[in-house]
């Protein structure tokens, strides 16, 4: 791990949480209702994780990615915001140029770059500069991933691990918020769409989906790496989060499992045994899906998908801001900045759409619109090279890199048809799947090395005079 700073010896960081718990009490005396004070609970706690990542970086970056599923908002201020934010700058001098890929430099700097270019044209410039703070603090905790777990093999392990437990824990409110119990996550924005701990239905949608292909790829990893344990406990992860993605009534999230898992399979179809057990395991494992999930909710679900795509209004209503958003990135190099859709579209009204959305319902089309069209290459790039390492890490064998890649994959497919990053929280968990998708400085060991030792091997001999 990492040396202490003398600024924050063990008495100072007693002193300092002391101090910080007796703020917290009055704070939650005076607050009176529960919800704020849980609401302000939740807030001491980003303080302490704050403190946390002076000491121990890599537990802060993995408490980031764990916790930005569970966002909530004291006074307008989201409690993600200030966690990413705080940890970012406290990480920005752990970062080491060298030990991030150019590729991961070069698309930062341009997506940076881009974001904040927009500012000079935005008309509304504090939402433009605000949009260019939430890349820049998602990206510096990318760059300080790479720079703190450069040579950790394990650092991919723990954030599968990560991710999965907050996937549980998410599909778990969605089941009580389907069943009318709204505990601590409240009723969903829209009614009948479940959104659990997020903000929409999509964006939950999203994340079960890519959470999906994520652990399927786990199960694939630890099947054929022969760890009974873990490969079981992972599938019956999955079944819970196969039972998320169908109780989301999402046609995004069942287009991102898909897409996802197809990527999976073919980033593996160079080594035969792996293709013919990985489709065996998704063929088993959705059944099991299948199975758990209640007659009801697989008869709505279905419902979703009777009527053709573009014959519903709201799906015509989603094409025609797309071919909108399109038009206006032509026509605006350096973009619109991030949340001024709203004004392009009050300047020239869309046929068939009343509301000024905040976005255009396509990922790459708003991130163009965010961030210019550098900001666009630049996030490309860094899709594009991180599935590129995957496809090489794949063939040497590395499954889990590819379910990191296939994740990234499922998103974009899902992202031609709707657009999630305008919750910070899916920022974070895309460059997490950037980290996850990129193999480790150290290079893996040979398969056969990866087991442990028999009584025979050499390390176990006793060489007697």
């Amino acid at each position: 791990m990492f040396g202490r700073d003398p600024l924050f010896s063990p008495p100072a960081t007693g002193l300092l949480s002391g101090l910080l718990a007796a703020l917290l009490a009055a704070l939650l005396h005076k607050l009176g209702s529960p919800q704020h004070q849980l609401k302000a609970g939740l807030g001491m706690v980003a303080i302490l994780i704050v403190v946390a990542a002076t000491l121990r970086p890599v537990f802060a970056l993995g408490l980031v990615v764990g916790l930005v599923p569970f966002e909530y908002h004291v006074y307008g201020v989201g409690t993600d915001e200030v966690l990413i934010l705080s940890v970012a700058a406290i990480l920005l001098w752990r970062i080491q140029a060298r030990r991030v890929p150019s590729w991961a430099i070069i698309a930062s700097c341009a997506l940076v770059a881009g974001s904040f270019l927009t500012v000079v044209d935005a008309q509304a410039r504090a939402s433009a500069l605000w949009g260019s703070v939430r890349w820049l603090g998602v990206l510096v905790l990318l760059a300080a991933a790479f720079s703190v777990l450069h040579d950790r093999r394990e650092a991919r392990r723990g954030l599968m691990d990560i991710i999965t437990c907050s996937a549980v824990v998410v599909v778990g409110f969605a089941i009580l918020q389907r069943a009318g119990i709204y505990v601590i996550v409240g009723a969903p924005y829209q009614a009948g769409q479940i959104s659990s701990t997020f903000g929409y239905y999509t964006v939950y949608g999203g994340f079960v989906g890519m959470a999906a292909v994520l652990v399927t790829g786990e199960v694939l990893q630890s099947f054929t790496s022969r760890e009974t344990s873990r490969c079981l406990a992972y599938s019956l992860a999955l079944i819970v989060i196969l039972l998320g993605v169908a109780v989301s009534l999402s046609r995004g999230a069942l287009l991102c499992l898909g897409a996802g898992l197809v990527v999976l399979l073919v980033l593996n179809a160079r080594r035969a045994s792996v293709l013919v057990k990985g489709i065996g395991l998704v063929a088993v494992l959705l059944a099991a899906g299948y199975a758990a999930t209640p007659s009801t909710t697989r008869v709505e679900l279905f419902g979703r998908f009777s009527t053709p795509l573009g014959s519903q209004a709201e799906d015509q209503q989603r094409f025609a801001l797309q071919a909108t958003g399109r038009t206006a990135l032509a026509h605006h190099p350096l973009g619109l900045g991030y949340g001024n859709l709203s004004y392009y579209l009050a300047g020239h009204p869309v046929h068939g759409v009343k509301q000024l959305f905040f976005h255009s319902h396509q990922l790459p089309t708003q991130i163009g619109l965010d961030a210019g069209w550098l900001g666009l290459a630049g996030f490309l790039l860094l899709f594009v090279g991180a599935v590129g390492v995957a496809i090489r890490a794949g063939a040497r064998g590395d499954i889990r890199s590819t379910a990191f890649a296939a994740a990234l994959c499922g998103l974009m497919a899902q992202g031609l048809f709707d657009y999630l990053f305008y919750e910070i929280s899916m920022l974070v968990l895309w460059v997490a799947l950037v980290f996850g998708a990129t193999p480790p400085s150290v290079p893996m060991p040979p398969p056969d090395a990866r087991q442990w030792p028999s009584r025979t091997s050499p390390s176990h001999i006793t060489v007697s005079s």
